[in-house]
């Protein structure tokens, strides 16, 4: 689905799948130590086999991911995974450093949420790095009402995802 950052910049949105497995290897190349480190909370060089086989198992119900695209550029990746029989579903959201604070995180999180809610699944939650508040500030555009506490460096979170009409194709 084409979808319009607020600078107006056209960007593709679309369920991550196997073949994007390269390009998501790029995306993982193109982010800073300091963004791989607050999207997995652990220092991480670079993306292995491993963490790419994990990040690309996806059921697209329990285990769904969105990826953002300029082009044939992946510049962002939203997804979530279903707590084990639950309704609650883990949260990460990452976005390429020369593509951040230009609304990339909070259209895919809007796109991921409707899709999650269709699917059952009523919160999002996860941790986030006690000092990235640009995070903390995306969970709460999701849920304003959003649970969070603070926990060894870090917040913990959980937001509802409240039942909208589907995302405009032009939003």
């Amino acid at each position: 689905m084409q979808a319009h950052l607020p600078d107006g910049t056209s960007v593709l949105l679309r369920p991550l799948q196997h073949h994007d497995r390269e390009r998501l290897r790029q995306l993982g190349y193109r982010l800073s130590p300091e963004t791989l480190y607050r999207r997995f909370l652990t220092p991480v060089a670079r993306p292995t086999e491993e963490a790419l086989d994990r990040l690309l198992e996806l059921d697209h119900w329990d285990r769904e991911a969105i990826a953002a695209f300029e082009g044939d550029e992946m510049i962002a990746v939203a997804r979530y995974a279903r707590q084990r029989g639950g309704d609650v579903a883990e949260v990460a959201v990452v976005v390429a450093d020369d593509r951040q604070h230009r609304g990339v995180g909070r259209l895919l999180l809007r796109h991921l949420a409707w899709l999650a809610r269709m699917r059952g699944i009523r919160a999002f939650a996860g941790n986030i790095a006690g000092d990235n508040r640009p995070a903390l500030e995306l969970v709460r555009s999701l849920s304003p009402a959003a649970r969070t506490h603070w926990s060894t460096g870090e917040v913990e979170f959980e937001a509802s995802i409240e039942p909208r009409p589907a995302p405009d194709q032009a939003s």
